[in-house]
Order: structure tokens, then C-alpha cells, then sequence
């Protein structure tokens, strides 16, 4: 199959759509297909050097939060550019200018679309418009149904990656067809044997973690629905009974600030440290260091952070949603608290029982195997075929009328 991939997040970008594609990309290639990924050229990129990626020129967005994204104006101009791959599905992983065009691409050459639903627009109003989404809260939520709607109605499938997000859209009463299927990671680049012992402590030097502490960790976006800033309250309270203890954050956003203010006013900056952006490439290596992931958010349609942890046999401790209960048990490879409060309590108590977090680190990798990138490459696949056969099917029916 020759697959075109349309997508406003790619590399070089960073977030869980990013490594979702390009998981996706790398399992249908090592299965023989052809995969294009049809997106806009990065920031101060002069040259492309993969072919099967088509990099078209966009305008920057003028959000802080929306940093490095780019928008393509006038996307059927495109249209003869991308008649030349002869593609035979499209597969849309964006709202957005790229998502556009790959409605048109399907359109025109009569060829099946899929759409990846990443992000249910009614939970991130407040990128769109803090007024807005102040002011007129109801004209908000049904702009972002129409947002998604949009697609899941001229698409041929919708993927969700959770029953979560599967049941939403109906409850919602969103038009079009629904499959679930999980996104999938290489999960290689996670596991504990992939690293030497000596490397993993020139990290825990270089991060001046000495024997014996406690290190509780966090890999995600710096946004506000990350909810981060309740995990800096809950460990600085942890923090007092048991110092021997330090909490680091990885990634960035917009609301690092707010955050490093809120540590400052903690006094917690010897043991709340916020390590920045961090290339996903070492990421694995720095879930070495930790003894726990923890995550607060409540608004994560699949998380595939907490996969990298569970398979580098990192125990998880998050706040409860519906999304986990697909790959999370609760005291057998992660714990689940409601509360911040509770987090603290949930903390204290591995410390004072640590044959808690050797059950789940036993249970940890073994729990997300099912997230290989293989696994979700065969599931795609399987999709794509099935929908090929259906849309000949419809073009032969159309012919004989």
C-alpha cells in the first residue's frame, strides 16, 4: 500500500502525536508499505532530507503555547503535488490546515480516509480562546464538537485509542464511524537492559541524585491540564517527612513560569527540579534514574508517557481516569489516587511498605507489551485493507448504476 500520513506535528516537534506518527510510519514501513507523511516544514528547516516526507510551507502561529507549529493557507493548491504518490488511504492526525488537505486529497481521488482522533477539542478551549471559553463557555464546547466532528462525519473511520474516548463520542453524539486502537511505541528504547549501569549513573552524577533517595519523575507537556502544579503541592508536603527525597520534571510549555514561581514560593528548588526539554531520544535513559512516574492530568485520550514508564518498569502513580483502566491496575502496576491529598498519602505509604513498589516494578514492563509499535502497525494495517476492499466495493456499485 502507498499510505499518506497528514499531520501538523512531525519531527522535529515534540509531543505525543509526534511519536505516535512516526511509530506508526515505522511499523507499516518494516511491513513493506510505502508511507508518506504529508506536513509543514519545520521551524528553521532549510532542507528535508527523507523523501517520504513532503514538507509544505505554512505560517506561524502567533500563540506561545502553539510554539513551533505551523499552518498551510491554501491547501488545495496542493492537490497536483500530492496526486503524483499515488496514494491509496489517507490518514489524518490533525484538525487543522494538513487534516484539510487530506479530506481534499480523499475527495478528489476517491480513495478511503482515516481520521486519529488525539485530542477531543472540548477539553482545550482555552488554547483557542481564554475569553472565548470564559465568556461564552457553551459557544466554545459546541465549536470544539464541530472541530472534530467535522472529520469523524466525512471520514470513513474514526480511530480512538481509548473506550474512554470511543464512549464520548457517542454520549456526544458525534456523526461518523468509531474504531478503537491504541497508539503503539517502540518500547525497546525503554527497557532497563537497553542501558549499561555505568551510564545511568554518569545521569543520576550529573543530576546529583545520591544512594538511597526516593526519585519521583514526570514526562509532559508544561501545560496547564497537565496539572502539574498539584504534584509540587502534594510531593513538598511529601517532602517533610521524608527529605531523602526529589521530584524532577521533564518537558516544556507554557506553564513553566507559573511553575517555577509556585517552587520558588515552596522553598522546594533543592529537590523540585524542572530539567526543561528533554530529546526524546534519552528520555528512556533518564526514566532509569526514577522509582516512580507520577501524572495528575485528567485529560490524556491515551498517554503514552506512562507506557514509556510502565515498560522501563517504572511504577505509575496518577490521578484516576477512564483512560487508564485499559493498562493500569491498581496495586499491581501503578497505584491510583483521586485527591491531591491523597497523593501524599499513596507516597508515604511505598516508603513505609517498599514491598509495595517491588510488586509493581515486577508487574510494570510486562503490563504494555500489547503497545508495541508492531502490534499497532498490524492493527493499521488490518484496518486500511478492510476499508480499500469496502471503497472498491462502493466504486463498483456506483459504475453498474
Amino acid at each position: 500500500m502507498r499510505i499518506g500520513i497528514f499531520t501538523e506535528a512531525y519531527k522535529p516537534l515534540i509531543s505525543g502525536v509526534v511519536t505516535s506518527v512516526v511509530t506508526l510510519k515505522e511499523g507499516l514501513e518494516a511491513l513493506g508499505h510505502e508511507v508518506y507523511v504529508i506536513t509543514p516544514r519545520a521551524p528553521k528547516q532549510k532542507e528535508e532530507l527523507d523523501p517520504y516526507v513532503i514538507r509544505l510551507r505554512g505560517i506561524v502561529i502567533p500563540r506561545k503555547s502553539l510554539k513551533g507549529f505551523r499552518l498551510v493557507p491554501w491547501v488545495k493548491r496542493h492537490l497536483n503535488r500530492i496526486k503524483h504518490l499515488q496514494l491509496d488511504l489517507v490518514h489524518i492526525h490533525t484538525e487543522f490546515s494538513m487534516g484539510l488537505l487530506g479530506l481534499a486529497v480523499g475527495k478528489k481521488y476517491r480513495i478511503p480516509i482515516v481520521y486519529t482522533l488525539h485530542t477531543s477539542y472540548q477539553d482545550y478551549t482555552h488554547y483557542v480562546s481564554k475569553l472565548m471559553t470564559y465568556m461564552i463557555p457553551n459557544t466554545s464546547k459546541k465549536l470544539a464538537f464541530f472541530i472534530n466532528n467535522h472529520y469523524t462525519k466525512h471520514c470513513d473511520m474514526t480511530i480512538v485509542p481509548t473506550k474512554k474516548i470511543y464512549d464520548k463520542m457517542i454520549r456526544l453524539k458525534h456523526d461518523g464511524r468509531f474504531t478503537i486502537l491504541p497508539s503503539g511505541i517502540d518500547l525497546k528504547p525503554f527497557y532497563k537492559e537497553s542501558y549499561h549501569a555505568e551510564k545511568v549513573q554518569q545521569l543520576k552524577d550529573q543530576l546529583n541524585i545520591k544512594d538511597g533517595e526516593f526519585i519521583a519523575m514526570i514526562v509532559a507537556r508544561v501545560a496547564k491540564e497537565k496539572s502539574i502544579n498539584d504534584l509540587i503541592v502534594a510531593f513538598s508536603e511529601f517532602h517533610k517527612d521524608y527529605p531523602n527525597s526529589k521530584f524532577f520534571i521533564i518537558g516544556d510549555g507554557p506553564e513553566k513560569p507559573a511553575l517555577e514561581h509556585l517552587i520558588e514560593k515552596k522553598k522546594a528548588g533543592e529537590y523540585i527540579k524542572m530539567l526543561g526539554f528533554i530529546p526524546h531520544e534519552v528520555v528512556g535513559l533518564y526514566y532509569q534514574v526514577a522509582d516512580v512516574f507520577l501524572n495528575a492530568s485528567t485529560t490524556e485520550t491515551q498517554g503514552l508517557t506512562y507506557v514509556e514508564a510502565l515498560a522501563a518498569s517504572l511504577p505509575i502513580i496518577v490521578r484516576y481516569d477512564e483512560v487508564f483502566d485499559s493498562f493500569v491496575e491498581d496495586g499491581k502496576n501503578g497505584i491510583f489516587f483521586r485527591k491531591t491529598e491523597e497523593l501524599v498519602d499513596k507516597l508515604k505509604e511505598i516508603q513505609e511498605k517498599p514491598e509495595i513498589l517491588k510488586t509493581l516494578q515486577l508487574n510494570a514492563k510486562e503490563s504494555v507489551k500489547k503497545y508495541s509499535k508492531e502490534s499497532y502497525a498490524k492493527s493499521a494495517q488490518k484496518l486500511y485493507l478492510e476499508l480499500i476492499e469496502e471503497n472498491k466495493t462502493k466504486l463498483s456499485l456506483k459504475k453498474t448504476r
